[in-house]
């Protein structure tokens, strides 16, 4: 009796183990093309990019897993911006879609849309 049991708790925690490896993380990188200004501390939602990006500068690829945000997932791009020593704080209104096993670049540009949330 107690060799059945084993069986089915080692079959239980193989079956666990394959869906938990089916699992594929994404990639996320922001490309700052805004002109003349620098960006910074950009997330993804709550999920953090870079510190800081200059005009025409790319943050690393960031992997995304399951421990940090369930794929396919949706969000916005948060950052402050700032020039002549002003800075403030926009979000994308696009939302960008992540899927799992996806490679996402998220290119910032003059003509991408933002708004101030607190406004």
């Amino acid at each position: 009796m107690k060799t059945i049991k084993s069986i089915k708790s080692i079959l239980i925690v193989s079956i666990a183990v394959i869906f938990q490896s089916c699992y594929k993380p994404g990639d996320i990188q922001v490309q700052n093309n805004i002109t003349q200004v620098k960006i910074v501390d950009v997330k993804w939602g709550d999920i953090y990019i870079a510190t800081e990006l200059l005009p025409g500068e790319t943050s690393e690829k960031l992997k995304i897993d399951k421990y940090e945000e369930k794929l396919p997932s949706s969000h916005k791009i948060s950052f402050k911006m700032t020039a002549n020593n002003k800075s403030i704080y926009l979000e994308t209104e696009e939302v960008y879609l992540l899927d799992e096993d996806g490679d996402l670049l998220i290119v910032l540009t003059d003509d991408t849309k933002v708004k101030n949330p607190n406004e």
